[in-house]
């Protein structure tokens, strides 16, 4: 398969909206608005991954973004455009945070800095039921346990794979990913809850399954969702030990 342009945004998969209501509407959709600015300059320039916050006044917003690497700049950003349109957040102008997820990228922002916070709610969403083999389920299972162990041990905490399944037809592909602004450790935390969220997914022979955290992001499917060109060579973090990166500063 080769590569193929799609911003995967076609569906809202979850949203949240604060319950906490803020004191001057019209500062806070004024600093709202700068932080989402700010994030998609920095999506323009190339990243993946990007926060921003207008931390003066008395409204303040702390912001994040984050796309799937296998995307392309142009489909991160139009991903990035649909979740930040007023019409797609489905949270009024008066509330002081918001999380919308979609399969290609999530946009969240709050008044407090959330940055490192790994367990902050998830939710899990299995696909067509009862319709895997039990080598089908094999094979995620397998899957998976490779990008939990390998996702946490990579730059950027990002994994993509795929695996056949043993006397079938037919490929199972996974993705990985948590925030960047976690720990090692607490992306493996988040990655173990998504975990067992796919776990419900696949033990029902589900043929897909998304588990989906503020801090990581967890998939598998039948169908491909990333091109062949853009897979991860998970074995050499599959050994014992851990391998050591070193950092990317970025300045903002």
């Amino acid at each position: 398969m080769g590569a193929f342009s799609d911003p995967q945004a076609n569906i809202l998969l979850s949203y949240g909206c604060s319950p906490v209501k803020v004191d001057n509407v019209t500062e806070s959709i004024k600093n709202l608005n700068a932080t989402l600015l700010d994030l998609r300059a920095q999506l323009n320039s190339s990243k993946y991954f990007a926060i921003a916050e207008q931390a003066r006044g008395l409204e303040p917003v702390f912001a994040m973004v984050q796309c799937r690497k296998y995307l392309s700049t142009a489909d991160c950003v139009a991903c990035f455009d649909i979740a930040a349109k007023p019409s797609s957040r489905n949270c009024s102008a008066d509330v002081t945070g918001g999380r919308f997820y979609y399969d290609g990228c999530f946009l969240r922002y709050e008044s407090t800095n959330f940055y490192n916070r790994n367990q902050d709610g998830h939710y899990g969403s299995c696909g067509e039921k009862n319709t895997a083999s039990s080598a089908y389920q094999a094979s995620v299972e397998s899957l998976l346990s490779d990008l939990q162990i390998a996702s946490p041990k990579m730059p950027g905490f990002f994994a993509t794979s795929k695996k056949e399944v043993v006397g079938e037809n037919s490929v199972v592909y996974g993705v990985s990913q948590c925030v960047e602004t976690i720990s090692k450790a607490g992306c493996q935390d988040c990655l173990t809850v998504a975990y067992g969220d796919l776990q419900r997914c696949f033990s029902a022979a589900d043929a897909d399954g998304r588990s989906i955290n503020p801090a990581c992001f967890f998939r598998y499917s039948d169908t491909p969702f990333f091109a062949d060109n853009q897979t991860t060579d998970l074995k050499p973090f599959l050994r014992n030990g851990n391998l050591s990166f070193p950092r990317l500063l970025v300045f903002y």
